[in-house]
């Protein structure tokens, strides 16, 4: 049996951005509709349209031409789904001015 007691591994994580960027475009709490958008050097690659009071999902477009530089298709729907039931519980219209003031204090 090996006892590593005392030793470590050490190292480190370069975490550098890839230039995708996904936004909300609009958020509307009264309608409760969100969009979500995956975007890449000015391009549109995904909108998804998330309508929580009709429990539906609409999406155009695709991340696959972006290859590892993104998450996948499925990562993107379920991460909206996620962010407009969190807007919708917590009354936040503009998620930029949100993130912004979190990113601030």
């Amino acid at each position: 049996m090996n006892n590593n007691t005392g030793k470590y591994n050490v190292g480190y994580t370069l975490f550098k951005p890839t230039g995708v960027h996904h936004e909300f475009p609009l958020v509307d709490l009264v309608k409760q509709q969100v969009i979500g958008t995956v975007s890449y050097k000015e391009k549109t690659y995904m909108t998804v349209v998330i309508d929580l009071k009709a429990d539906t999902v609409q999406v155009q477009g695709d991340v696959d031409d972006l290859g590892d530089l993104s998450m996948d298709r499925d990562s993107y729907i379920d991460m909206f789904k996620q962010q407009a039931k969190f807007f919708m519980e917590n009354n936040i219209s503009n998620p930029k001015e949100y993130y912004d003031e979190l990113i601030n204090k």
